[in-house]
């Protein structure tokens, strides 16, 4: 079975996406409710969802680390396929941003290029190893 794959590794990354997800509904709550006013709570409050990221990010780590040489290397080719491409089309933007107005969009969106370059990467990595 390949990298990222495994249920016990599918269960634990699913339980912390849970967790993330909990944390950001919460943390949202409060601050839009104006539950939490003073700034340096409202940062600590606001960033709470990231202790699921670290949660997240040691578990990719692990996994990382347990794959065979064969899926470490698929993986880090999909990694570095993924790099370039999301900084080519962040780039892109930026520059269609500065010089034809292209409105401006949430940083948010890196990840979701990030992650699809990310599985298009693995996808011809994969094909180079057939």
């Amino acid at each position: 079975m390949g990298v990222f794959c495994r249920p016990g590794y599918l269960i634990a990354l699913s339980a912390w996406c849970a967790l993330y997800a909990v944390l950001l509904l919460v943390s949202l709550k409060l601050i839009d409710h104006h539950v939490v006013t003073a700034m340096p709570l409202r940062v600590v409050v606001g960033l709470t969802p990231m202790i699921a990221g670290f949660g997240i990010l040691g578990l990719i780590m692990r996994e990382y680390r347990a794959a065979d040489e064969l899926q470490q290397r698929i993986t880090a080719e999909s990694i570095m396929f993924a790099f370039g491409a999301t900084a080519i089309v962040t780039f892109s933007y930026g520059f269609l941003q500065r010089t034809v107005g292209a409105p401006d969009i949430s940083y948010f969106w890196v990840w979701a290029v990030l992650g699809l370059t990310w599985s298009l990467g693995g996808f011809i990595a994969r094909q180079r190893y057939k």
